[in-house]
């Protein structure tokens, strides 16, 4: 009895153990799903928020209603004619708030703040803000300013502000999108990131460039690998040997000469300068190396005596039979090219060569940095790797163990 109690208490302590380790491994992927859709206010607070406002049911209807108005209940919109209005609870009836709608940053004019017809009204026990779009234009996005006496107690918004700040004897509340739709409400900062940047050339660029490194690196370490585990030529250790020694060497050694190479051949701002200084890999050399010795060396014999060359050896025998070592290299090899960012930030500085790690440095500038949209970039950024890795997850499983890597 005794030693099944301890043997159940022994196994609750493992799931225990397990589970908190999940949870701490899960929680950084967690914070940037929840960073992703918040407000600025909200990415930007010391205090810790962990369910933003655009992620409670409760304000999703008001969302909706308000892009009802404006365009489309799904989406939202400020399209021409409409008019979209907005209510703020107060209670009791005090002094007028004053509304605009702010021009964009660096505009000489805005037409939504010139178009638009700003009406305001008190009704029974709260502020009703109209705004009719009297422009022939539509837009996406209706961004709206209140100031609202502080001589309120209480008051509430039926779509939460995005920000709210002190403003003299007020209350600054601003909203970046007050038609914002149920969606367009909750993914406000996917919306607004995949806009900001030609991420589709950025994919483009990131794919393009780790398949290819993938492709020919394959290709070039396993010819290596084949001759140093199956051909016989003078000085074959000592080639391994400086082979091996270049392991040593740190990567970031290696940075300034490449460039300085690059630069001369002018190659920067091409994709040669993204791909060929990563062609060749000695993990991947090495890797292989280890498969080939491990083949049965009577199948190589058999195949001199039936006339087959070493280029024959490595076709029909070497490659199918390390096809686990290969799958392991080439994932190895796609996710740290599809991740690099420091070799890509010192040799592109052109937008439509920049790869999608390298295009996420376009929210952080000098004003600051925009969490909510570098969060939002950056989990559709890392979506095609999630689910390359669930639909093949069994082989990327196989091929590791396979491999002998831990």
């Amino acid at each position: 009895m005794k030693l099944e109690f301890r043997s159940v208490l022994a196994r609750f302590l493992v799931y225990a153990v397990l589970s908190v380790g999940a949870v701490a491994m899960a929680f950084p992927f967690y914070w940037m799903l929840a960073t992703s859709l918040k407000s600025p206010q909200e990415a930007q607070q010391t205090q810790p928020i962990w369910i933003p406002e655009r992620l409670k049911p409760a304000n999703w209807m008001a969302a909706a209603r308000l892009g009802a108005q404006g365009g489309s209940a799904l989406w939202g919109g400020y399209e021409a004619g409409r008019t979209v209005t907005l209510r703020i609870y107060t209670g009791v009836q005090g002094q007028k708030p004053r509304v605009s709608i702010p021009t964009a940053l660096g505009a000489f004019s805005d037409p939504r703040a010139e178009g638009s017809l700003i009406r305001i009204r008190y009704a029974e026990g709260y502020w009703e803000i109209s705004f009719t779009n009297a422009s022939s234009e539509s837009f996406r996005l209706l961004p709206v300013v209140v100031l609202l006496s502080k001589e309120y107690v209480g008051y509430r918004p039926e779509l939460p502000p995005d920000a709210v700040r002190s403003s003299g004897d007020a209350w600054r509340l601003e909203w970046v999108n007050v038609a914002p739709g149920a969606l367009g409400y909750i993914f406000h900062n996917y919306r607004e990131a995949w806009s900001a940047a030609p991420f589709g050339r950025y994919f483009f660029n990131s794919f393009f460039t780790a398949g290819t490194q993938v492709l020919v690196g394959l290709l070039l370490a396993a010819m290596t690998a084949f001759a140093l585990a199956r051909i016989d030529f003078p000085g074959k250790g000592v080639v391994w040997l400086l082979i091996l020694a270049t392991l040593m060497i740190p990567g970031e050694v290696l940075l300034i000469p490449n460039y300085i190479l690059l630069s001369r051949l002018g190659w920067i701002n091409t994709y040669y300068a993204l791909i060929v200084p990563w062609l060749a890999s000695v993990f991947g050399i090495f890797l292989l190396r280890q498969f080939y010795l491990s083949l049965p060396n009577d199948l190589f014999d058999a195949a001199r005596i039936d006339g087959a060359s070493y280029w024959t050896q490595l076709v029909r025998l070497a490659l199918p039979l390390s096809v686990p070592g290969l799958v392991t290299y080439g994932i190895f090899t796609f996710l740290g090219a599809y991740n690099a960012l420091l070799w890509p930030l010192i040799v592109t500085d052109k937008p439509e060569m920049y790869t999608i790690q390298r295009g996420l440095q376009v929210f952080i500038g000098e004003a600051g940095s925009d969490y909510g949209a570098l969060m939002a970039a950056s989990t559709f950024s890392i979506l095609p790797i999630v689910l390359g890795y669930f639909f093949a997850q069994k082989q990327f499983v196989q091929g590791i163990a396979r491999s002998g890597i831990k």
